[in-house]
């Protein structure tokens, strides 16, 4: 037999081995997949929530479909909603433009997408870590993806469309991680320029990616034998598409008309009074993260304030936290050359977690579970690995398969099935609670009672759910708890316009308008050039057949927006129940000047000239409503 033969002899049981482990690898990659959406399935039938209202709802921009794309690319995340956000993230609000002109208010569609490209995620992730970790077992990477896709503090992430944002940007996160370990592995040119392409979108889908700049080299070092002139180029190259969205982001920003500035409702740390206190609060805060990552029991929509208070120096949540980094930091450094994946887990966690920590600056949000979508990877490989090797797993790729992994370590794969189990339970239970406002706020504001935002919402839905109640008895009653929750907002938070606002509408409910005038002057306080607030309280005395005052707040409207219509209608009617008909006719005039189809506006002209005798003005008027009338019934 010659050589040849017995070299093709020799390939064959190989090429067999190889192609069952390819196999196994793409069973495994689409059971995460499976795995990952079906977690989720429970969503798909969820309303709009939360964010979803200025992202989409109530966004113009997003509403006009695929013509505004050319919008998207040039304005802010939150440009076309009464919101400001000062970041540039277009690639999801594009697909929501897409998917508004595909299906207009079809959140159906807007949730399946959520789900199918988080479940996409967890398949690219599985198999970027078997790259990557192509010397562990299979069960290993395997193990990871699981915990991570079933993650409760993900829910936010995936429940809530609005942060397709966060699942975009890992998605193209893994793709940008599997073109370059072709890269790092083969020296391809062309993967290298592919994965500059794939950051790139995961940076237009959410700036928070920007630390992982400095983690693709230590990726290639840690789990690939590439040469260091290899990763030094990657390195330099995967710095250009960061620069360019820094730049793109920049001048966006700049000529940007929108005034945006953060306030103590959003990021509570600017309450606190000094450095120290801000930073012992920051670093307790990455104590809680760490501590929702590894007991992920208490999850809620919104931490904002004052749920959390500001601590100092002393307190002891802030002496543990701060022990517990000092000791992941000196773990690291004495162990970073092992090339330990329990210590790239962690260094992982630490280089992504830093961006949000709020430590050398503030961000937006003080704290949130969402913030975690990219971090809490990190956690999920350290930890596999590190029961791993406290159980004295052999995680080195010579076994023939996971089930015999499993069964030579039973109190390892309970621990794991337990997590899981425990993880997924969670996550179908929290995800649920997400299905509409009514749902999520119910169940968040018993958790967060002490947040101003949350008794906000809570009473908004209790608000709605006293409208659709005919029972006055029983309509009263909710009203109340409404109000009851409106007010204890504003004790947490007295400088909280919308508040005042909600509060106003609960009075005039209720038939307190007395108490509404109250609490309307008191948000004129906070804003004095706030026309609607204004014109309310000119309604309120209106209603109280208190002409005086109804006049003159209704005469302040105009005074800073004279094209406010219903000011001037409104003034009109009330001169002409103090038969001053001639001035009367003036300010109706204005109204039909700035409103010409308000058909009241015509037929206060009437009655205010019948009244004052001029029957000629009266007919022509009143041939001009019976116009306008004929008009509008068309």
């Amino acid at each position: 037999m010659s050589n040849s033969a017995k070299q093709i002899i020799k390939k064959q049981p190989q090429l067999a081995i190889q192609r069952k482990k390819s196999y196994n690898v793409v069973i495994s990659a689409i059971f995460c997949f499976l795995f990952a959406f079906i977690l989720y399935s429970n969503t798909l039938n969820h309303s709009y929530v939360l964010d979803d209202n200025d992202i989409i709802i109530n966004n113009w921009v997003v509403k006009k479909g695929v013509q505004s794309i050319p919008i998207i690319l040039k304005t802010t995340y939150y440009y076309g909603a009464n919101t400001m956000l000062n970041t540039y993230r277009p690639l999801s609000k594009i697909m929501f433009a897409i998917e508004w002109q595909i299906s207009p208010n079809n959140p159906f569609l807007n949730h399946f997408l959520n789900v199918l490209f988080y479940a996409l995620s967890c398949y690219l992730l599985f198999i970027v870590l078997r790259k990557y970790m192509s010397k562990t077992h299979t069960l290993i990477p395997f193990i990871i993806t699981l915990l991570y896709a079933a993650h409760p503090i993900h829910t936010e992430a995936v429940a809530n469309i609005k942060s397709r944002d966060e699942i975009m940007s890992f998605f193209f996160l893994m793709l940008t991680l599997l073109f370059l370990h072709t890269w790092f592995t083969k020296g391809k040119w062309w993967s290298l320029i592919v994965s500059l392409l794939m950051f790139f979108f995961s940076l237009l889908s959410k700036e928070g990616v920007v630390t992982m700049i400095f983690l693709f080299p230590i990726i290639g070092w840690y789990f690939t034998d590439v040469k260091p002139k290899s990763i030094l180029i990657s390195f330099l190259f995967l710095i250009l598409p960061a620069i360019a969205y820094i730049t793109i982001r920049h001048q966006i920003l700049s000529k940007s008309n929108e005034i945006f500035s953060v306030s103590i409702l959003q990021n509570f740390l600017l309450g606190a009074t000094d450095a120290a206190s801000h930073f012992a609060t920051a670093i307790m805060l990455l104590g809680k993260y760490l501590f929702l990552l590894i007991i992920p029991y208490q999850l809620v929509c919104d931490y904002s304030f004052n749920q959390i208070p500001i601590i100092g120096l002393n307190d002891p949540k802030f002496i543990i936290s701060l022990l517990i980094f000092i000791t992941i930091g000196i773990y690291i450094i004495l162990n970073f050359r092992k090339k330990n994946p329990i210590v790239f887990g962690l260094l992982f966690f630490v280089i992504t977690i830093s961006l949000y920590s709020n430590v050398l600056f503030n961000i937006v949000a003080s704290f949130g579970e969402r913030l975690m979508f990219l971090p809490s990877l990190g956690l999920c490989i350290a930890f596999v690995f590190f029961i791993a090797q406290w159980f004295k797993v052999d995680t080195n790729n010579n076994i023939p398969s996971k089930i015999s992994l499993l069964k030579s370590k039973p109190i390892f794969t309970l621990i794991c099935t337990f997590i899981l189990l425990t993880f997924s339970i969670k996550t179908v239970v929290r995800a649920a609670e997400w299905k509409n406002a009514t749902t999520l706020f119910g169940s968040d504001i018993k958790r967060s009672p002490n947040s101003a935002n949350s008794c906000m919402w809570w009473g908004d839905m209790l608000f709605a759910k006293a409208e659709k109640i005919e029972d006055k008895s029983q309509k009263d009653t909710i009203l109340s708890q409404a109000l009851a929750q409106y007010e204890k907002g504003l004790s947490i938070y007295p400088s909280y316009p919308v508040s005042y606002t909600e509060l106003c509408l609960t009075c005039i409910e209720l038939g307190d308008i007395k108490k509404a005038i109250v609490y309307a002057n008191n948000e004129l306080k906070l804003n004095p050039k706030e026309t609607i607030t204004w014109y309310n309280i000119g309604l309120f005395y209106h209603k109280l057949h208190d002409f005086p005052n109804a006049l003159e707040y209704y005469t302040k409207v105009v005074s800073i927006d004279a094209s406010f219509s219903d000011a001037h209608l409104n003034i009109g009617a009330i001169l002409g129940e103090l038969h001053r008909y001639e001035e009367s006719i003036v300010e109706l005039k204005k109204c039909i000047q700035f409103a010409p189809d308000n058909i009241k506006a015509y037929q206060y002209i009437v009655l205010c000239y019948q009244n004052l005798k001029q029957s000629n003005e009266a007919n022509i008027w009143m041939e001009k409503a019976h116009l306008l009338q004929q008009k509008n019934n068309k």
